[in-house]
């Protein structure tokens, strides 16, 4: 009898060594990508003093961190979501740390709420950076006026199937107010699964909004060719084919990356790419120039290696292709894309969230930094089977290396996206990953010898979209397009940081997308530069 009874058990036994020996292999680096010609930056690890509360009953497992200066001071302080019954926080970067700024500086209307995304402009043009939350009641707008923020929610109708998960920002019709794009995921208690990609009506529906002028909006959804019902994770308005439109890009749960063209007047339209016959589950984006050509890339993640094919196809009928891995588009102009994931070594990692370009070494090439980890996939329940986030350094020949580990840059916490700033003003950029149901992992750059240049523009609508144009004085030329949203969830520092290695910056020019240029002519080298 006792010899049965040992036949179970053993079997679990082996099944759980299976698991194990599983999910140990997928953090294994898939590439092998030599890093002799880079510099590989180094970091001080530490974690913030903030337990991210997440409640999985009551709300979906997304969290809101954005970057902002809120004195006006030119240092950048760090503003992260909290959960149900849990305050928002914000940390400023003081004497070599981060310590959180007195509570009440931001406050919940409605405690019980989630705080899922968020966005930094400043609104009324008075001179401060002003937020947009989005949250489980709705969006709120957080006016910055005589040292303090002023809640508002916005009157918006999003419908009671939907939670807007993020808030993309433009303005759309020149009229010098911001307009948004609400990313809509149904609301968590209707959810009936994670895997559901046919089952028609399910999800919840993004909408398009017009501002009116006094914070009011119009719902231009229908107008606009942009209605559908369909998880979404978030948008992100930028000038695809550098024609003084922003056209939106757009990533889908169960579903596809999306880029819509803008056609004028409001009205967008669904344009090919080589998502668009795939079925994925992209989640972030981050945005670059690959080929420093004036042509605006993307990254999207994804669920990659990690989850069985059985498990995440879901409901996909036989002749729908499904795609797990990482993407990388290279805009080719006009509106045409390759996936090129393979050929610069990202394609085969593991399970992704919100993700960033940013040059950590200043060598004029934007690194790759991916938030990883699902608090929801019972293997990463188990700390030691959980991913080590990417930390990837761009190589002389356009490929990535994962140097997470030679860096110092591993975050096993349930991370969503990472966040990006200098925080302690040296010219190198620092990182912050962003974890829900626990403390966020900060990441201070060590340095080095290389120049940079910092560029800001006014923190107003008028600046989104922006294409900022940096000539080096040993002839290279670096692109950077001015965007609202990177990551996920998330808003990045507005002040552009330039790579220039041994050299110095000769000229700067900035194309607005109304149609206005500013320029610099000199020599510039490690300082700021503001518009």
């Amino acid at each position: 009898m006792k010899k049965l009874l040992l036949i179970p058990i053993a079997i679990v036994a082996a099944l759980m060594l299976l698991v194990m020996v599983r999910f140990s292999l997928d953090k294994r680096i898939p590439y092998e990508v030599s890093t002799n010609n880079i510099v590989v930056p180094t970091f001080e690890a530490t974690y913030l003093d903030f337990d991210q509360k997440l409640v999985d009953a009551e709300s979906l497992p997304f969290t809101a961190s954005a970057i902002i200066d809120i004195d006006n001071n030119g240092v950048e302080e760090l503003f992260i979501g909290g959960g149900p019954n849990q305050e928002d926080v914000l940390f400023e970067f003081v004497d070599g740390e981060f310590k959180r700024l007195d509570q009440g500086i931001i406050e919940k209307p409605d405690i019980e709420d989630a705080t899922f995304g968020s966005s930094v402009i400043d609104v009324d043009e008075n001179g401060f950076s002003d937020l947009i939350v989005s949250r489980t009641s709705g969006v709120w707008l957080y006016l910055k006026d005589n040292g303090q923020f002023s809640a508002q929610k916005l009157d918006l109708p999003l419908g009671s199937r939907t939670s807007p998960l993020s808030v993309a920002i433009a303005d759309i019709n020149r009229d010098g107010h911001f307009d948004m794009y609400v990313a809509g995921y149904i609301r968590k208690e209707l959810v009936e699964g994670q895997n559901i990609f046919n089952k028609e009506g399910y999800g919840g529906t993004s909408r398009m909004f017009l501002n009116n002028g006094d914070n009011t909006f119009t719902d231009i959804t229908e107008s606009s060719g942009l209605y559908y019902t369909h998880n979404t994770f978030m948008g992100m308005f930028v000038d695809v084919d550098n024609d003084g439109l922003e056209d939106l890009v757009v990533v889908h749960d169960t579903g596809q990356v999306r880029t819509w063209r803008n056609q004028g007047d409001a009205k967008f339209r669904n344009m090919p790419n080589p998502n668009s016959d795939q079925y994925s589950y992209p989640m972030g984006i981050a945005v670059t120039d690959y080929k420093n050509n004036g042509k605006v890339d993307f990254f999207f993640s994804n669920v990659g290696s990690t989850p069985p094919h059985s498990i995440v196809t879901g409901d996909l009928r036989d002749d729908q292709v499904f795609n797990p891995k990482w993407i990388m588009f290279q805009n080719k102009g006009n509106f045409e894309f390759a996936d090129i994931a393979e050929q610069t070594k990202l394609a085969g990692y593991e399970f992704s969230w919100g993700a960033i370009f940013e040059d950590f070494n200043l060598d004029g090439r934007d690194d790759l930094v991916v938030s990883e980890n699902y608090i929801g996939f019972p293997p990463h329940k188990i700390p030691f089977l959980r991913l080590p986030g990417r930390f990837l350094m761009q190589t002389e020949t356009g490929e990535f290396a994962a140097t997470g580990k030679q860096s110092g840059v591993i975050n096993t916490g349930y991370g969503i996206s990472p966040i990006t700033a200098d925080f302690n003003n040296d010219g190198y950029p620092d990182l912050v990953h962003i974890n829900i149901a626990g403390k966020p992992k900060a990441f201070i750059n060590n340095g080095g010898d290389a120049n940079y240049l910092k560029v800001q523009l006014a923190d107003t609508i008028g600046s989104i979209g922006a294409k900022i144009t940096v000539t080096r004085s040993d002839g290279e030329v670096i692109y950077r397009d001015f965007v609202s949203g990177e990551g996920l969830c998330s808003d990045q520092s507005h002040i552009q940081i330039f790579g220039l290695g041994d050299a110095s910056a000769t000229d700067i020019v900035v194309q607005y997308l109304n149609g206005n240029t500013e320029g610099r002519t000199g020599d510039f080298v490690n300082t700021l530069i503001k518009f």
